[in-house]
């Protein structure tokens, strides 16, 4: 008896070894396939470019680490990329650009020598090939598009339309509008080029690519950084965004001040209330305030940016560009605004200022601020309330009037029925 029970003892421990080793393989083989995609990515690009490992002039950038193909989380593919082509993480070289999961897999590798761009979108089938199989496929089986274009900034702004023509064909597969990958390629290759601070490129990664209001979001973080800076290990940043706009991913980013951490909060302003800004607030971008938690007080302003400033210096652009989709002149007035604007990086006073300095005194005084309902601008006295959200005297008048009448008709009633 205690034989045959130890036979099967024996026999489980057996199976279960080869069931686990054969889960292992297939782990392996997985993680081994992702390594090798990133691989081949750069050893197609250092083909068709061309680059030797290492050359400090190439850009890489992936949607891996953020793609999940068939559950497949796509992270060792990174490594792949970085030990065959020598870009990394740490060099600034090589961006991971955040997608939503169910986005395709992608590499796109960026000369600054030739401003030429390989891009290769990846056949989610290579995933579930042993390593062998993929060994053995051809460029043509494991990549679904492989194409290199020259995206350098002084082309595409002196030669708009045959660039539109290619973002409308999708040339580097395209994605959600109007921010596709061709705009993330144009935007994030050419400011990096140019030489842009990594924190800068790093904040955008989250954004997914580069436009004049991320851009100032990284002058709002300067321009804080010279007229409130955090100066006690108790002190942290509260936000308001008011208005939000690109500007608020990279202050989150930057910052430390997020919508989970509860000191980051944006509240819109409706048509109605935008009226009622004063001039010097016409573009009103944030409530800032230095809260000392070991205090319970802060010190606060509103800051503004200088839209149409920054329109006219820049030259040639102009608020209706923002918003013209139907032609080139959306993305175009947004690149040459991107790399203008980097020359403002040290100077961002130059189209912001302080609207209006504040004190709070206490922790009832900010959670005012912050709470739903509150228009943080009226309680600040930056702005009146528009007459649309308080009672017109003449409402209140016939409402009176109204319960009057219906008073004295009560008592007439009354008499009758006696």
């Amino acid at each position: 008896m205690n034989k045959n029970m130890f036979a099967t003892v024996l026999l489980g421990i057996f199976l279960c070894s080869i069931f686990a080793g054969t889960l292992s393989v297939e782990a392996t083989d997985d993680q081994e396939v992702l390594y090798l995609l990133g691989s081949r990515a750069s050893e197609v690009a250092m083909k068709d470019l061309p680059f030797d490992k290492g050359d400090p002039n190439i850009l890489v950038m992936t949607s891996a680490s953020y793609a999940i193909i068939d559950g497949y989380n796509t992270d060792r593919s990174i490594d792949g990329v970085a030990d065959a082509s020598g870009c990394t993480v740490g060099k600034g070289n090589l961006l991971l650009i955040h997608r939503s999961r169910e986005k395709p897999l992608w590499f796109a590798f960026f000369s600054k020598d030739t401003n030429e761009c390989v891009y290769l979108q990846v056949n989610n089938a290579v995933l579930v090939k042993s390593v062998d199989e993929f060994k053995a496929l051809a460029d043509e089986d494991v990549f679904t598009k492989i194409v290199k274009e020259n995206i350098g900034a002084d082309k595409l702004l002196s030669e708009p339309e045959a660039w539109d023509e290619k973002m409308k064909a999708k040339v580097f597969g395209g994605g959600a509008k109007p921010f596709n990958n061709e705009f993330t390629m144009i935007t994030m290759a050419n400011v990096w080029a140019k030489g842009a601070p990594p924190e800068l490129i790093r904040a955008n990664q989250f954004h997914n690519h580069i436009c004049p209001g991320s851009a100032s979001g990284y002058l709002f973080v300067k321009y804080i950084d010279k007229n409130l800076p955090l100066e006690k290990p108790s002190q942290r940043y509260q936000i308001i965004a008011i208005k939000p706009w690109c500007k608020d991913d990279i202050m989150q980013w930057i910052l430390e001040a997020t919508i989970g951490n509860k000191n980051y909060i944006a509240k819109d302003l409706t048509t109605e209330q935008m009226k009622q800004l004063p001039d010097d607030a016409k573009d009103v971008a944030n409530v800032v305030i230095r809260w000392d938690s070991a205090t319970g007080t802060g010190k606060g302003m509103v800051i503004a940016w200088d839209w149409d400033k920054a329109f006219q210096m820049c030259g040639d652009v102009s608020r209706k560009d923002l918003k013209a989709f139907d032609t080139h002149r959306w993305w175009w007035m947004r690149l040459k605004m991107n790399l203008w604007m980097l020359d403002y990086i040290d100077s961002p006073e130059t189209f912001i200022h302080t609207v209006k300095e504040f004190d709070v005194n206490s922790q009832a005084e900010l959670n005012k601020l912050k709470s739903a309902g509150v228009n943080p601008l009226v309680e600040l006295g930056v702005m009146s309330v528009p007459e649309s959200e308080s009672t017109p005297l003449p409402v209140w008048i016939a409402l009176s009037a109204i319960a009057v009448v219906a008073v004295f008709m009560g008592r007439s009633m009354k008499r009758r029925d006696v």
